[in-house]
């Protein structure tokens, strides 16, 4: 028997500078907004946008959003209800990254960092190098880890009380300075939207550094 491999391509004609663009949109559902940095004006959130230092994206009830870090292939899927914003820092290989949450569920799958990965929610800071987790976050009830695959460091901003969550392990920290950890049930495990598509995609995005050189970035994602 036969297998064939179909493949999405989405060609992103653009002359960038690698500057402070850090991302690409890969995958937009529903109601999804995104606010530049400088703006105070949200704006409809479309695939194949660049995202820079400093842009938020807001899921409205039925919202659903997928991006690319344009350095490593690193990803973060943003579900219905929920706001980040998308910080990183360019050195000469990598982008040092942080997401601030106030609330909602994203899904990182983060490839082996040589830089930082951070999230901060008003509660707690994850810190990974290399691994597979959901975070859901509630400004009132705290922030819970969904270890997928990899070690994800859970500190909690009030007391600094710390727990390490692993695959198929819940790391939870409270907004009163708790942090405890379980074993994970099953049901807990959020749905992933993109679980239904058929194949791989292909991203070809043209950039322009600072001197004008030309670089064909391809980025293959699931």
């Amino acid at each position: 028997m036969k297998y064939f491999k179909f493949i999405l391509l989405i060609s992103i004609v653009l002359s960038i500078s690698y500057g402070d663009k850090i991302a690409v949109t890969t995958k937009v559902k529903g109601d999804v907004e995104l606010m530049k940095i400088g703006s105070k004006n949200y704006l409809d959130l479309n695939p194949g946008t660049i995202l820079s230092d400093g842009d938020k994206i807001r899921t409205g009830k039925s919202g659903f959003a997928a991006i690319i870090f344009i350095d490593d292939k690193s990803t973060l899927k943003i579900k219905e209800n929920s706001e980040v914003v998308i910080t990183g820092q360019r050195t000469a290989a990598s982008i040092s990254k942080k997401i601030n949450m106030d609330s909602g569920t994203i899904r990182a799958t983060i490839t082996k960092q040589n830089s930082d990965f951070v999230i901060q929610t008003p509660t707690s800071v994850a810190s990974v190098k290399g691994t597979d987790f959901w975070m859901i976050t509630d400004p009132i009830t705290g922030d819970q880890i969904i270890g997928i695959e990899g070690i994800i460091g859970l500190v909690n901003i009030e007391t600094g009380q710390a727990v390490d969550v692993t695959e198929g392990m819940t790391g939870s920290s409270t907004p009163n300075g708790q942090t405890s950890i379980e074993e994970t049930d099953p049901n807990s495990i959020p749905d992933d939207p993109s679980d239904d598509q058929e194949g791989p995609s292909l991203i070809r995005i043209y950039l322009e550094g600072p001197n004008g050189e030309q670089k064909v970035l391809i980025i293959e994602y699931q």
